[in-house]
């Protein structure tokens, strides 16, 4: 059987579009230093948990077979920009003395120190242009545009109006991982780099985790979709 390009855009159309690994939030607890707001917006990488089943080898004669024994949960790591408060750092901090005070050598309880989190994929939404040369509205230049600030739904800086302010965030995938808390944070690196961004990565442990797929209102986003389509064609 032979497949063609139209049946791959058929594919993807139908399931909503292709996933986009830049788009996403993490939900993690308010603790002293950074906000749950503050911790998600300096996010720059996360990765979604594995799992892997665990299997022992079994041996009937001749034939040797994998048998499951179990399973076990990979640690998950983020990644956070580094302000020159050092907020995400102290956040982190904090949430490690809660299981262990490195002053007092106390230990906590775990029910003190893990919390739930999440991390969300979201869907990109649909735009059109705000200017445009059809309508004798000339595209500004690129040095104007970077200028320009977002407001609402108007990103003036890309010349485009986001249809998606409509419904809000879309999230299409949601994992919850319980009882999670920091077991790593990674040492921070000082280096004479060109452009000096400094980053903070942590590895956080959990107990388990469940994922949640969304599906996207099928009318809402043909309306959308076509009311897109429609002014971008006019604009």
């Amino acid at each position: 059987m032979s497949y063609g390009v139209d049946q791959l855009k058929g594919q993807i159309s139908a399931k909503g579009g292709i996933a986009r690994g830049n788009i996403f939030r993490v939900k993690l607890p308010s603790l002293p230093g950074a906000s749950a707001t503050e911790v998600n917006l300096l996010c720059t990488k996360v990765n979604l948990p594995g799992k892997q089943v665990l299997t022992y080898d079994r041996e009937i004669g001749m034939k040797r077979e994998k048998i499951a024994y179990g399973f076990v949960h990979d640690d998950i790591t983020m990644s956070f920009l580094l302000l020159n408060d050092y907020g995400i750092k102290k956040y982190f901090e904090t949430w490690q003395s809660l299981a262990v005070n490195t002053d007092t050598y106390e230990l906590g309880y775990k029910n003190e120190y893990s919390f739930t989190i999440q991390v969300e994929q979201l869907r990109k939404g649909v735009g059109l242009p705000v200017y445009s040369t059809a309508l004798g509205i000339p595209k500004l230049p690129s040095e104007i545009q970077n200028r320009l600030p977002k407001i609402g739904p108007f990103d003036f800086a890309q010349g485009q109006f986001d249809l998606n302010f409509l419904t809000g965030d879309q999230v299409v995938y949601t994992c919850t991982l319980f009882e999670a808390f920091p077991t790593t944070m990674m040492a921070v690196e000082l280096a004479n780099d060109q452009e000096g961004l400094m980053e903070l990565t942590v590895a956080m442990s959990y107990t388990k985790w469940t994922s949640e797929t969304k599906q996207a209102t099928p009318g809402l986003d043909f309306a959308k979709s076509q009311i897109g389509t429609l002014l971008t064609k006019l604009f």
